[in-house]
């Protein structure tokens, strides 16, 4: 690669780092926390013309000095799109490197395929991967007044960076500089559903802006020719038949602005469920950084269906333009279908209890949005996210157990 193209995506890329934290123990490498927004790392203090300090060195305070530094190691977590093309075998590749008055841009090159190039992408057992540039011999020289270590990916732009690991001579971490932006993502407690069945999905959805609002459609009935493969993920679902809940996982990345997203759901029955706003069946969840989200809904009783008209979708109070793709992309990673017990529920050779519960349409009609959703549908000229106003009025009293929702970090 043309040490312009690496001169231009610098510019474009580089973020400055700005030391956080510092904790250093005897014995122990020690850590500090920088914006790795844009792959770069600023080693030691640089300053403009007057002197002025313009990017803070994560070296700042620590004992480690430049000619400790013989490698890196970079570790990051791939988006959807990233993943899909490692999957397909399709060519990621980018640069790694360093950059001082002693080194000039010194650049590797890397990719997925092993051999293609100087480093290899390896996965690690979290999913992340990790680039390792290792040697011997100092990489800086103590002289140096600004020095940097570097990844860039010129392919795709779904890439978090986790850590850059600077590395002694022996391969050893010197220092490890973590993202200091917070990883999002939440923990549903599924512990009560004893038979968790995954759907198997023919695709990740798409993302797209409807009434002014993103979502991300999983089942969308009366979509036109156009999207019906993107908006109907799953080819028989006959699967949903008498689940207790559904659980669905989605990554989210390219968040700037925390939002809420939470799951729609009609069983396409007249006056049977229609759940249009987020209540205890189908709660909100605070989307306030890219990461994994898990998101449920829950039933009265187990789930009767019409597959033709049921609607499903991760809808968002998020403000989005229709007819322009969302900026915040989102992929639906996974579906499980939750029964509280491990017998199924369809069986006919169930208990009394099991027969009572699936025949006994008076509680489910009362548990319910007393509407047909595809009515309100088309009488409001509204896709089902955004038809919550004529829906406002209807009486629904839900009963569910709360959902356990936390913030992770990574």
């Amino acid at each position: 690669m043309k040490i312009s193209k690496i001169l231009a995506g610098m510019s474009a890329a580089a973020l400055a780092a700005s030391m956080m934290s510092l904790a250093a123990f005897a014995d122990e490498t020690a850590t500090v926390k920088a914006d790795l927004t844009g792959g770069t790392v600023s080693l030691i203090d640089e300053k403009d013309d007057d002197g002025v300090v313009t990017k803070t060195g994560v070296l700042t305070g620590t004992n480690v000095k430049l000619s400790d530094v013989c490698g890196i190691d970079v570790n990051v977590t791939v988006g959807a799109d990233s993943a899909a093309k490692i999957e397909a075998g399709d060519w990621i590749g980018g640069g790694l490197g360093y950059n001082s008055e002693s080194t000039g841009w010194a650049s590797k090159e890397w990719s997925f395929q092993e051999g293609a190039k100087d480093v290899t992408g390896v996965k690690a057992d979290d999913g992340s991967y990790d680039f390792v540039l290792k040697g011997t011999d100092p990489v800086f020289a103590d002289t140096d007044t600004f020095a940097q270590v570097w990844l860039q990916n010129w392919t795709t732009e779904d890439f978090t960076f986790n850590a850059f690991t600077l590395l002694d001579k022996d391969g050893n971490p010197l220092l490890v500089v973590e993202s200091d932006k917070e990883q999002g993502g939440n923990s549903v407690d599924l512990s009560e559903y004893k038979k968790q069945t995954e759907v198997t999905l023919n695709g990740e959805g798409l993302a797209t802006s409807d009434g002014g609002k993103v979502r991300i459609n999983i089942k969308h009935p009366w979509c036109d020719d156009a999207h019906k493969a993107a908006f109907n993920l799953v080819d028989d679902w006959s699967v949903f038949a008498g689940a207790d809940a559904i659980a669905v996982t989605v990554d989210i990345s390219n968040v700037t602005d925390a939002f809420t997203a939470y799951p729609c759901f009609t069983n396409g029955i007249e006056n049977g469920i229609g759940y249009w706003e987020a209540s205890d069946n189908n709660p909100a969840v605070t989307v306030n950084a890219d990461g994994t989200y898990t998101f449920i809904v829950k039933f009265p009783s187990a789930l009767e269906m019409d597959a033709n008209n049921m609607f499903f979708d991760i809808a968002t109070d998020l403000a989005g333009t229709d007819g322009e793709d969302p900026a915040v992309k989102m992929a639906v990673k996974k579906v499980v279908v939750l029964n509280k017990s491990e017998a199924d529920p369809t069986d006919s050779t169930d208990s009394d209890e099991s027969k009572v519960i699936l025949v006994d349409s008076t509680d489910s009609k009362t548990n319910s949005a007393a509407t047909s959703s595809k009515a309100a549908n088309n009488a409001s000229n509204t896709n089902p996210s955004t038809g919550a106003a004529a829906l406002a009025a209807v009486g629904v009293a839900l009963a569910g157990a709360a959902v356990v929702a936390t913030k992770k970090r990574k």
